[in-house]
């Protein structure tokens, strides 16, 4: 167990119920700075600091620091987690449907975040039902089925040819917009 406490701050996860993932207890500055404590990365005035620029990163309302996660919504719930996770800038982070409970345009800003995230080197597995996502932040696709893998290879190559019924199921089933 103690050979793996060195790697813990490099691998990050984000959940679905991100409200679940929160300690209800804290305010939201005490949780983002909750990784670098731990982790004893700072002196205390600096790790404010950085929490302001978390939230600013993640588009969380700096007033909205002072309370505790039962005053916030789904949205914002979710994009605290994300700020926590990046706190600590790991190399992996493991996102759940990290979109579900964001409105478009939040989620499209966040997902620019991500790509900046990625591009930076951070390495992001993303499970997700949302194609348009998986697109854009994925290389690789792996489709699972009751825990069985249907395919699994480039996404670009999968979802332009795909070699399940499932996949092909899949793609027909999101909406397109008819040309004008």
């Amino acid at each position: 167990m103690r050979d793996r406490r060195p790697r813990r701050p490099r691998l990050q996860a984000v959940f679905q119920d991100a409200a679940a993932s929160l300690p209800p207890h804290r305010t939201g500055w005490e949780i983002l700075q909750e990784p670098l404590e731990i982790w004893q990365r700072g002196e205390r005035h600096a790790r404010r600091e950085a929490a302001a620029r978390m939230a600013a990163r993640v588009m969380f309302p700096e007033a909205a620091l002072d309370q505790r996660p039962e005053a916030w919504s789904g949205g914002l719930a979710q994009r605290l987690c994300l700020g926590r996770a990046l706190m600590l800038e790991p190399a992996l982070l493991v996102l759940d449907e990290p979109f579900s409970a964001l409105d478009a345009t939040l989620g499209e800003r966040l997902r620019a975040l991500l790509l900046e995230v990625k591009a930076a080197g951070t390495a992001l597995l993303l499970a997700s039902h949302e194609l348009a996502s998986t697109r854009l932040l994925c290389d690789q696709l792996l489709l699972l089925q009751d825990g069985r893998v249907l395919c699994r290879g480039p996404i670009r190559q999968l979802l332009s040819h795909p070699p399940h019924p499932h996949l092909r199921a899949w793609l027909e089933a999101v909406p397109q917009l008819a040309e004008a």
